[in-house]
């Protein structure tokens, strides 16, 4: 079954660096809602994977957060000319998720969910301004590859 899985996401799923390339430039709050939505997929790609409810309740607890950098990304491919933004917005995501699953699955689901640890941890106790707080940290990184609107 993981063979499977695995040939699938090989199949369907571009690389990591690719699926988050949405294109254009970024404003600081586009930047904030990719690494917000970033942190919210590989979340569910692991909480998935290690059959942990950590996702469901980060879910629950951050609904309104995680609608609004929803909405800030789809706004994003809207303003980089895309007719069908929403549709974007969900192939973009979909390949995220792909591609990160893709990646977690070269290791063992048991090596996984110990590496993920931390972010589990992390992430049951991230509320609204917590996930904020720690986008804007992502997004302000030097590994942020994304050109910057009005430069």
């Amino acid at each position: 079954m993981k063979r499977i899985l695995i040939a699938v996401a090989v199949c369907l799923a571009p690389s990591l660096q690719t699926a988050l390339a949405a294109g254009g430039c970024y404003s600081a709050a586009d930047q904030e809602a990719e690494q917000a939505i970033l942190f919210q997929t590989n979340l569910m790609v692991v909480s998935s994977a290690c059959r942990d409810s950590t996702y469901g309740e980060f879910r629950a607890r951050n609904k309104d957060a995680i609608i609004r950098y929803q909405k800030i990304m789809i706004n994003h491919f809207r303003r980089e000319g895309y007719r069908d933004a929403q549709g974007r917005f969900d192939s973009w995501n979909t390949s995220l998720a792909n591609s990160l699953a893709l990646k977690q699955g070269a290791t063992p689901t048991a090596v996984v969910c110990q590496q993920s640890a931390n972010l589990l941890k992390m992430a049951s106790t991230l509320n609204p301004k917590g996930l904020h707080d720690y986008a804007v940290a992502q997004a302000a990184s030097p590994a942020e590859t994304h050109p910057r609107c009005g430069r």
